[in-house]
């Protein structure tokens, strides 16, 4: 017969208990719990232990499977072979008459005075927190041992409770990780449009810091005649809240895009939007537009780590940093960069979170992007996967990061047609027969009739309104055709409705009727309105 075994005494009781504490409460992690558990208990408690998991606490999604008793084996130690504690999960299906479902059922401790093969003592404690039961700790002494006392398994279950707690507090936060990190997503674009002569890969990966959320996004916006903006930014700080910001900022953006803005004036807007918030919340951005016919960046930053422009040779650089403080900080004026950039050339935009962090400063950081780029594959998602491997942030990072690589390819000049027009009064039959000369080379005869009609418009509004040179533009792009008419007058056309009376004003409600989409932006010169053709219309 088994001896009884003296009972623990209190002082050796309280060190278990709070040795079992300290390894307990430093971790958000289901396996360092486990380990945890198994380690302290042994060898006061047991000679060999298990630590089983039910299945809900890795796939929430599936809900709980007790009462099947088939349970993930996280952690095990002997005290004779710690090499134990490093073996292999496994799934672990126990018998549903025996003690160990027993305990998982009830919710209380079963135990067995002696195994028929092993002749082992045996204990088994369920995981109960917060009315859940989220697994088991089997405890087993040698053959011969004492059984388990009543003392014993007091302390067992305390020991237990405080492990169950501890990884009812990691499944709560992996909840609530899950949630943050959802909404982070949901507020990224996905999918990227499709944009002529413009190639885009990108990356984000969550902070594995707090609810592993914060405020970085990226954007790419299609603009009118080809051009396409690229942003980039982050929301200083963490959490929902900065993650909400982030959505704000995010539409904004898209919102003032469609006013086409220079891009300073647009970080203008925002770093008002942010000014005039409840709380002001800091960010970061970068705003470039890209335009495919001039082949020209323009970019305004906002406190924003330095863009880079890795040229088709390879080598990289880091550009200029035009003025301008974080959003928010208010007071600072924006200023713009443009430069021209060579056929092929990508634009490399991202948050601090990829070259910045305790060990690493960030100028080291953006020599490691230098070089990460320079040695980086061809293609775009490798180059990206690269990226992130080169500089330490593929498993993970306790920033969030965000980067957009975008590839930039000027239109040809087989798709850009322009034509100045003198003014006169046959300049409107004149457009119409450079319309449909153009339509006819590009093989669209079907849109010819209605490219003549609305560049009509658009041209008999401009000699209305404008003094001094008109240029008619034609671009070929994937999706579309556009058509647009500059000239020197700096008032944009409003859409407006013409009354009864009126001999005029109906030319716009015209072009919105017939067109997929038109605008009017300023330019340096005056403005462009545009209208677009889809290439899909009969």
């Amino acid at each position: 017969m088994a001896e009884t075994r003296a009972e623990v005494p209190a002082e050796a009781r309280l060190r278990l208990l709070v040795e079992a504490s300290s390894l307990l409460s430093d971790t958000l992690d289901l396996r360092a719990v486990a380990r945890g558990v198994a380690r302290s208990v042994v060898p006061v408690l047991a000679d060999r232990v298990h630590v089983d998991l039910v299945e809900s606490l890795f796939h929430p999604e599936r809900g709980a499977m007790v009462d099947s008793a088939v349970l993930f084996r996280v952690a095990t130690f002997d005290r004779d072979d710690e090499e134990a504690a490093l073996r292999p999960d496994e799934w672990v299906a126990y018998p549903p008459g025996g003690p160990a479902a027993s305990a998982l059922r009830t919710g209380t401790a079963r135990g067995e005075s002696a195994d028929a093969a092993l002749g082992l003592s045996q204990l088994f404690v369920p995981l109960r927190a917060r009315g859940r039961v989220l697994g088991v700790v089997g405890l087993a002494r040698e053959p011969g041992g004492p059984t388990y006392s009543g003392t014993d398994v007091a302390l067992a279950e305390e020991i237990a409770a405080r492990a169950a707690l501890a990884l009812d507090n990691v499944r709560l936060y992996d909840e609530a990780r899950a949630t943050a990190v959802a909404l982070q997503r949901s507020l990224l674009p996905s999918p990227q449009p499709r944009v002529t002569g413009v190639d885009t890969a990108q990356r984000y990966l969550p902070g594995s810091r707090d609810l592993g959320v914060g405020g970085d996004w990226f954007d790419v916006i299609t603009l009118s005649c080809g051009r396409v903006a690229l942003v980039i930014g982050d929301v200083m700080g963490r959490g929902l809240r900065a993650a909400a910001a982030m959505g704000q900022l995010r539409t904004a953006v898209r919102m003032l895009a469609v006013l086409d803005p220079m891009p300073e004036d647009l970080l203008r807007h925002l770093d008002v939007l942010a000014q005039d918030t409840d709380e002001v919340q800091l960010a970061t951005c970068v705003y470039a537009v890209f335009d495919p016919v001039t082949r020209s960046l323009s970019y305004a930053t906002a406190g924003h780590p330095p863009p880079v422009l890795q040229r088709p040779d390879g080598t990289t650089e880091q550009l200029p940093q035009p003025s301008g403080a974080p959003l928010g900080v208010g007071g600072v004026p924006f200023e713009s960069v443009t430069l021209e950039v060579p056929d092929g050339a990508r634009l490399v935009l991202y948050t601090d979170g990829l070259v910045e962090s305790r060990d690493v400063d960030i100028d080291d950081g953006l020599r490691r992007l230098g070089r990460a780029l320079e040695d980086g594959p061809p293609g775009l998602d490798p180059l990206c996967d690269h990226v992130l491997a080169a500089l330490d942030r593929a498993a993970g990072h306790e920033d969030d990061v965000a980067l957009l690589v975008t590839q930039l390819t000027g239109l040809g000049s087989d798709r850009v047609r322009t034509w100045q027009l003198d003014g006169g009064l046959e300049s409107v039959s004149a457009a119409r027969a450079w319309v449909r000369s153009t339509l006819a080379t590009w093989e669209l005869e079907p849109m010819v009739e209605l490219g003549e009609l609305l560049v009509s418009e658009l041209v008999t509004n401009a000699l209305r309104h404008a003094n001094g040179p008109i240029e008619l533009t034609a671009l070929l792009l994937d999706d579309v055709v556009t058509l647009g008419v500059s000239d020197a007058d700096q008032p944009l056309p409003r859409l407006r409705k013409a009354k009864a009376a009126d001999e005029g004003g109906r030319g716009l409600q015209l072009v919105a009727m017939l067109s997929a989409r038109w605008g009017a932006r300023p330019t340096a010169e005056g403005k462009v309105v545009w209208c677009e053709l889809p290439r899909s219309r009969p």
